[in-house]
């Protein structure tokens, strides 16, 4: 008996550290008006203003895959939560056009949002990697990695 419980103890701690969840992202701190980089959950500060920015994630990527010919490439969406100081957390959508570096255009398109102003604070996409290379290897959601710059308007 004491080994069937023994047994059942080993079985329930194994299966305890299985279902724990990944390390967290470290928080980024930084100071507005420059470049950071996010992976998917993770969480930017911008310490003079307590705004807090995390990447939701990668919500779709039109852009074409660097090994194919296409006749066009479609943007790259994604999605932010936003929250300054105590107040009440706010999703944002962002689009944009990338090189094969991820490096967006600084220039707007019609009907893409690649910057958007939201409680006094502009939000822009700086670029978005990695860049697909092909269709049957797609990336995964946790492989992306968003670059942005918030500025205060």
């Amino acid at each position: 008996m004491k080994q069937n419980r023994n047994g059942i103890l080993v079985f329930l701690l194994i299966a305890l550290t299985a279902c724990q969840s990944a390390t967290p992202l470290p928080r980024v701190l930084i100071t507005d008006n420059t470049e950071f980089t996010l992976a998917p959950n993770q969480e930017a500060t911008i310490v003079s203003t307590g705004l807090v920015v995390t990447l939701l994630g990668v919500t779709s990527d039109g852009r074409c895959p660097s090994e194919i010919e296409c006749a066009e490439s479609g943007p790259v969406s994604l999605s932010l939560l936003v929250q300054i100081g105590n107040g009440e957390a706010n999703e944002i959508y962002l689009q944009t056009f990338t090189d094969y570096e991820g490096r967006a255009p600084s220039m707007q398109f019609e009907g893409i949002e690649n910057r958007i102003v939201y409680e006094g604070y502009v939000f822009q996409v700086a670029g978005v990697s990695p860049y697909p290379t092909n269709l049957e290897e797609p990336i995964k959601d946790s492989e992306y990695r968003v670059t942005l710059i918030v500025t205060q308007e």
